[in-house]
């Protein structure tokens, strides 16, 4: 405690001597002789000494600060001083330490102060910035990387500067030579900070550009929009990752064109060594750029079944209607069958008896069409009438009826179904024959149109002697 009060007095005395002690004044020779002059004249000399009394009548008194006669400064500050500077040579430090250790306090103080003043501005700028994200229709932290980056350039600047006092005041106290000045250091700093202000700036407003062209244009807001957006967004983070390292390692004084040279060789031999990822690639940019299949679309691609979970560069991924995720490489596609582009037709197979009117059968159908368009769980899924295309075929034992409806994309299942099980209750009502699979025996005929009789022989095996009775 007694040391603090020590600091306290010699730094106040040494700041109120500094602030009150005049410039020494140049002196003139002239002046001086004329001084003399009149010193020596017993008469002028008198007019001297009276207007001195005055001046000093005249003079206001100087105000005593508060603190200095709190603390009696001008009558402490010599013994004090005298102590600190006995105590500072008993630790066998040098009389300049003090002005070094008051040169380190003010250091960090600004320093601290520097750091909550740019840790306050950089939350006051994200709080404000939710008026125009809310607006806009930006994610609530969308463009928060830069204050992030802003905080923690502000964290490492201190920590150097920081770091150089206390090496400063070591180094005094140690009689060693000083570190180098941290200019270069803080300029690579201040560059990589301003590096990932500007990259975080590109990736924050192409987010917020795609999430507000969302937000205007509800025709945006499809499974195409949502497949191509995580494609762009993983091609601006890799370019994005890549320019950054280049210019970080090109501040750090690493030479990148060899890197750059070593980069070039390397991507040929791995274009050479991976032929199908190169395949996989650029077939998967084909693929989704050209629309071919989204993100939530049922389709099968070669032998595989399922709805389209996730779509990269290199693969797509389907589940089955089981729940079995397949997962097949864009290099391996040569078709693709969307079941759900833009609408779905459900093909209905209608088979009835070789006895039953197909007129009659056409009819039922299109009364159930009109029934069923009606019903409002349905009427919103199915785009047009039902659309009976006439007898198609006959098979071995039924003719064979054709029609569609032209649905929503995904639900066309769910229409078939729904549409099946009327069809079937319709028919039963009606007494129209649904057969099933089975053999009619013919016998023939003969040339005036009647069928002969059937030569049925009933034979029995003569029985053996060990089988008699």
């Amino acid at each position: 405690m007694r040391l603090f009060f020590c600091f306290l007095a010699l730094t106040m005395s040494t700041l109120s001597w500094s602030a009150t002690e005049p410039a020494e004044p140049e002196v003139n020779k002239e002046t001086v002789t004329d001084l003399i002059a009149t010193l020596e004249n017993e008469s002028e000399r008198q007019a001297l000494v009276e207007k001195l009394k005055i001046m000093i009548d005249a003079q206001p008194e100087a105000e005593v600060p508060f603190i200095a006669t709190l603390f009696d400064i001008d009558a402490q500050a010599p013994g004090l001083m005298a102590e600190l500077t006995d105590l500072i040579r008993s630790y066998g430090l040098p009389e300049s330490f003090m002005g070094d250790l008051i040169t380190f306090s003010v250091t960090v103080l600004l320093v601290l102060l520097g750091l909550f003043l740019n840790g306050a501005l950089s939350k006051f700028l994200d709080r404000r910035l939710n008026l125009i994200r809310h607006s806009l229709s930006w994610d609530d932290k969308r463009f928060s990387s830069i204050f992030r980056i802003q905080r923690w350039a502000g964290y490492v600047v201190s920590l150097i500067l920081i770091g150089y006092a206390s090496w400063h005041l070591i180094a005094s106290s140690m009689g060693k030579e000083e570190l180098e000045g941290p200019g270069s250091l803080l300029s690579a700093v201040l560059t990589i900070a301003l590096v990932g202000m500007v990259f975080s700036m590109i990736w924050e407003g192409v987010n917020a550009l795609l999430e507000s062209m969302i937000e205007k244009h509800e025709r945006l807001n499809s499974s195409r929009f949502q497949t191509i957006t995580p494609i762009i967004r993983n091609i601006l983070m890799i370019a994005l990752t890549i320019m950054s390292l280049m210019v970080i390692l090109s501040e750090l004084g690493i030479n990148i064109m060899p890197l750059l040279a070593g980069a070039g060789v390397l991507g040929i031999a791995i274009g050479f060594g991976a032929q199908t990822l190169v395949k996989d690639f650029l077939t998967g940019l084909t693929v989704v750029f050209e629309d071919l299949l989204q993100i939530g679309d049922v389709v099968k691609i070669g032998d595989k079944f399922g709805l389209v979970e996730k779509i990269t560069l290199r693969k797509v991924q389907l589940r089955d209607l089981d729940g079995t995720v397949h997962t097949v490489p864009f290099g391996d596609v040569t078709i693709v069958s969307n079941l759900t582009k833009e609408f779905s037709y459900y093909i209905f197979e209608v088979g009835v008896a070789y006895r039953e009117n197909v007129d009659e059968v056409i009819s039922v159908l299109k009364e159930l069409d009109e029934v069923f368009r009606e019903d409002e769980a349905y009427a919103s899924r199915v785009l047009a009438p039902l659309e009976v295309l006439g007898l198609d075929r006959f098979d071995d034992s039924a003719v064979v009826i054709k029609a569609r409806y032209k649905t929503q994309s995904h639900e066309r299942w769910n229409v078939g179904r729904e549409f099946n099980r009327r069809i079937k209750a319709a028919f039963d009502e009606r007494n129209i024959e649904i057969p099933f699979p089975h053999q009619t025996i013919y016998f023939g005929e003969d040339k005036q149109g009647s069928a002969p009789n059937a030569n049925v022989r009933l034979m029995r095996e003569q029985a053996t002697d060990e089988q008699a009775p």
